[in-house]
């Protein structure tokens, strides 16, 4: 038996490479390769880095799938079907919207994988593999290492991804991770984080977890266990953590170079009607940061625009408030409503979304807004993204930011990792911009590793261009909002 493993690409533009900072380790196929009897055959095509031969005899296909990768998984699964070949579909969007998936797949695995892999896999030996299964009781963790030697040959960006834990119990109305997850959280047993660390000898990680720190004693044991293992380590955290200098102090301890941190936007009201809870309560940003730059740690902040009180004014304050604190990165991200958020269904009873399913519309681009703001068009709050996206990973900002020798630049490691990222994003803003989704299916011809070059006439044009009423306007991300937004590097 032979099973192909395929992570599907948001979409690529004609003659250009993949998005640099998108080339993650994909963990969770990983995870499904871990799971698997070793007696299977496993192959794995990463659509961001290769073409994937649909001619080559295989049994089954398990297809990773995200609401910006939907449309791209849906034309691989067509292909795969249409040689007879059966296709399940698991993942953040084949949850939240299973009975879509299952109308381009054989199977769909709703919720977490791990408790539902091995039995997906018997009931296909016998022939008696289920249109939809469902586990909603948690989020089982395996006690089996992730399978990172299917990653082979394949080059992704050199930091390890691990998960310490799953979930959040925030409520932010734009959040698809809160929805997945029930608003729980689900720490990993620490012994087999340590296990993992010590298997990889990894010395580069980054923590996935949507909120590292919302269980403070599972984290305070896990930086305590990993303190004698000399990684570095990075992650993403609330801006809550700032009232909790002895969880800083283990943090720094224990490796941490730094943290995500959402920080979504400057107004009170904005910050109240998304359910941002957690930030409303903080008084002051400044004041905060303050205590967590006593302590070392870059900062990768996110902010969100297009909620009711933004204009180009929230623009320029955020931009200054970035520049005043010397943010290691920033992400000026658009608000997404992801399927299956309570911020879909608001917009949807408002009557402001622009396309009914924006992740399938043909016309979509990464980069447009998929949905009427109150204050200024959808093209408007796309340009602006863009634009302020550029003024802050401008060479005179990179610059700038690069003499802060407490965190950015604290070191000659971090001086190197700080430039090379810095302008390696600043040439993904015009890389992420205007990006398809998917892939015309006349078109698919590949050259070398991510780079797509297309037949025909068919060309993205600019994310502001067209009329809104009959397109989609729309952000890891995208742009993705807050958590979101890592799976893309935004």
């Amino acid at each position: 038996m032979k099973i192909t493993f395929i992570l599907p690409c948001v979409g690529k533009k004609p003659n250009e490479p993949y998005v640099k900072t998108w080339l993650m380790e994909p963990l969770a196929i990983a995870v499904l390769s871990s799971l698997t009897p070793p007696e299977v055959e496993r192959v794995f095509y990463d659509d961001r880095l290769e073409s994937i031969p649909y001619d080559e005899p295989t049994d089954l296909v398990a297809v990773n799938v995200e609401s910006y990768s939907a449309k791209r998984a849906y034309q691989v699964a067509e292909q795969y079907r249409r040689r007879g070949v059966p296709v399940v579909m698991g993942g953040f969007h084949a949850t939240l919207m299973p009975d879509e998936a299952a109308e381009h797949a054989d199977a769909v695995v709703v919720g977490a994988a791990e408790p539902l892999w091995p039995t997906v896999l018997e009931d296909f030996k016998r022939g008696e593999m289920k249109k939809k299964y469902v586990y909603g009781k948690g989020n089982d963790f395996s006690p089996l290492l992730p399978d990172r030697s299917i990653y082979r040959g394949k080059k992704y960006t050199k930091v390890t991804l691990i998960e310490a834990g799953r979930g959040c119990p925030f409520h932010c109305e734009f959040c698809s991770i809160c929805q997945f997850f029930n608003r729980k959280y689900f720490p990993r047993p620490v012994e087999d984080v340590v296990r993992e660390l010590k298997a990889l000898k990894a010395k580069r990680v980054f923590f996935i977890d949507d909120n590292l720190v919302v269980d403070r004693e599972h984290t305070k044991a896990l930086m305590t266990a990993i303190r004698p293992l000399n990684v570095q380590w990075v992650g993403q955290v609330s801006l809550n953590i700032a009232k909790n200098t002895e969880m800083l102090g283990l943090m720094k301890e224990s490796g941490c170079l730094g943290v995500l941190i959402g920080f979504e936007s400057l107004d009170r009201g904005n910050l109240e009607a998304m359910g941002k809870d957690v930030n409303a309560v903080v008084r002051d940003y400044d004041e905060s940061l303050k205590v967590i730059k006593k302590y070392g740690l870059a900062i990768y902040a996110t902010f969100m625009f297009g909620y009711d009180n933004d204009t180009e004014e929230s623009f320029q304050e955020a931009l200054k408030f970035a520049l005043r604190q010397n943010f290691f990165f920033m992400a000026f991200n658009h608000l997404v409503p992801f399927p299956g958020t309570p911020l879909y269904d608001r917009m949807k009873r408002e009557g402001r979304l622009l396309y009914d399913k924006w992740w399938l519309a043909e016309d979509y681009r990464f980069g447009d807004i998929a949905f009427e703001p109150k204050r200024m068009s959808a093209e408007t709050l796309s340009r602006y993204c863009l634009k302020y996206r550029n003024k802050f990973y401008s060479l005179s900002s990179i610059v700038k930011r690069g003499f802060d020798f407490r965190a950015n630049c604290k070191s000659l490691f971090m001086v190197g990792v700080y430039f090379i990222q810095n302008v390696i994003s600043r040439g993904d803003v015009a890389r992420r911009q205007g990006l398809p989704l998917g892939i015309p299916p006349q078109t698919e011809v590949f050259g070398g590793p991510g780079t797509f070059f297309q037949k025909g006439s068919w060309s993205p044009k600019a994310p502001w261009q067209g009329d809104p009423q009959t397109r989609s306007a729309g952000g890891k991300h995208e742009n993705a909002n807050s958590k979101d937004s890592i799976r893309y590097g935004i």
